[in-house]
């Protein structure tokens, strides 16, 4: 064969294999670039404050004017479930409030200065406005304490703390006459970043699962809430993590926008879920 032929013949091999490893690539949604950033429309809209204001904006969503009054009440960690509330608000016909701050829990404890102010004037409003069902959902992960003194306690110490604070703010909630919804927080990833791991193993995401490691030693919300028998508590770990495994995909569509919050691309596929397990505390 002449050199010039057989130049020709690998150069074209060559081009088909590369052209097969394209075809054969796996791609998702949001893209790499965008999953960050995957935080919803409550987010965009400016309803998860992390300035130094202590008041949140109006933020109604669903069915705005609606007499159904719902309140979404907590930290990242509930509005990372807003998106499919929102849809399940726009089925049930009810107007939902976003009372959302970074790193803010719900729990009645000294977290610092301008989240404690916030936090008061979350739980005036949910008062003065009557919401019938409040949705409660907080980070409480290994990266979470409390104050004392002005002084942060460790992760251990803060447990006890945490619960009798989640306790006080669930027991205000239902004395002032709401139904209250607690959503269980879900694990977090140690060891990598899912989206950045499945990026790094495209044709291979099962390599970025991580095991669902939730210890009762942090566990206030869900702690605090089995102490009430009139508040709902989901868990979302049988739905999330089946298996007690926590998978960074589902089909294509990348599940975590960082370590521990779900993508809101992800968050809209859980609408039907949450849908049969909310409550619904209005007639008709």
């Amino acid at each position: 064969m002449p050199a010039v032929l057989a130049t020709a013949v690998i150069a074209f091999a060559l081009l088909t294999v590369g052209f097969a490893g394209i075809a054969t690539a796996r791609t998702y949604i949001p893209s790499f670039d965008a999953v960050k950033k995957d935080r919803g429309p409550v987010f965009r809209d400016g309803c998860l404050i992390y300035t130094s204001d202590v008041t949140s904006p109006p933020c109604h969503y669903g069915v705005v004017g609606s007499e159904k009054k719902v309140a979404v009440f907590g930290d990242s960690h509930a509005l990372q479930w807003t998106p499919a509330l929102i849809k399940v608000a726009e089925r049930r016909g009810w107007e939902l409030t976003m009372l959302l701050r970074k790193n803010c829990t719900a729990a009645i404890v000294d977290s610092d200065p301008v989240c404690n102010r916030w936090r008061q004037h979350a739980l005036r409003r949910i008062e003065a406005e009557r919401s019938t069902l409040v949705f409660v959902a907080s980070n409480t992960a290994s990266n979470t304490f409390v104050r004392r003194d002005g002084k942060p306690l460790s992760r251990t110490a803060s447990e006890p703390v945490f619960r009798r604070g989640m306790y006080r703010g669930l027991l205000r909630l239902r004395r002032a006459g709401a139904e209250v919804t607690v959503m269980r927080d879900l694990p977090m990833s140690r060891d990598f970043v899912p989206p950045v791991c499945v990026s790094e193993n495209v044709n291979h995401p099962g390599r970025c699962s991580f095991p669902a490691r939730r210890p009762l030693a942090e566990a206030y919300d869900f702690a605090a809430a089995k102490r009430f028998k009139a508040v709902q508590v989901i868990d979302p770990l049988p739905k999330v993590c089946p298996g007690r495994k926590c998978r960074a995909v589902e089909g294509n569509v990348l599940k975590y926008r960082d370590r521990g919050h779900m993508s809101a691309t992800y968050a809209v596929r859980l609408t039907n879920w949450l849908d049969a397990r909310l409550q619904n505390p209005f007639p008709g």
